[in-house]
């Protein structure tokens, strides 16, 4: 409990002990994205990437991600992240398409990104269900728990009017 950090104790530590606080590796732009889509285009990273894209994360996002690790691990400089996060979106995009993947550059709002992420993994659990090869109870029992539902029309009752609330408290006596 009473081992946090005071306050202003990051000011008296020895300095440059993150490689945030050292200068960057990189300084111009041009070599930042170099890095970068080296670092996407390797056959191991490629893969993973793609189906990040696949499953719904936003191209928008993911650069933003890959731009603020870089930055976080003294690679180069917050303003040249924000240079260069829209080329690699850019770049994210155009290797999603040439992939055949399908993708999104933006979430529109959040209730459709939470609704599409639902419907994402319960894809990929309906078809890891269909490709095992061992069907067993439990499998045959998953797969009814996904099978969604057809939804009947439900009768609403009939509310009775509400009664008039009479004021309560010190103003009511007026």
């Amino acid at each position: 409990m009473f081992e946090a950090p005071i306050p202003g104790q990051s000011l008296t530590d020895e300095p440059r002990n993150y490689p945030w606080e050292r200068p960057p590796e990189m300084t111009h732009p041009d070599d930042a994205i170099m890095y970068h889509i080296e670092r996407v285009s390797k056959p191991e990273t490629l893969d993973n990437v793609l189906y990040t894209l696949e499953f719904g994360m936003p191209t928008r996002h993911l650069a933003e991600v890959m731009c603020t690790s870089a930055v976080s691990q003294g690679i180069h400089s917050v303003d040249v992240s924000l240079i260069i996060t829209p080329i690699i979106q850019e770049y994210l995009n155009a290797t999603a398409k040439q992939a055949g993947i399908p993708f999104k550059q933006d979430f529109d709002n959040k209730q459709e990104a939470e609704a599409d992420i639902k419907n994402k993994a319960l894809m990929l659990f309906k078809k890891s269900i269909k490709e095992n090869k061992d069907k067993d109870e439990g499998s045959q029992y998953l797969e009814s728990l996904t099978d969604t539902p057809k939804e009947e029309p439900v009768e609403e009752p009939m509310e009775a009017p509400m009664e008039e609330e009479k004021p309560q408290g010190l103003m009511a006596r007026l």
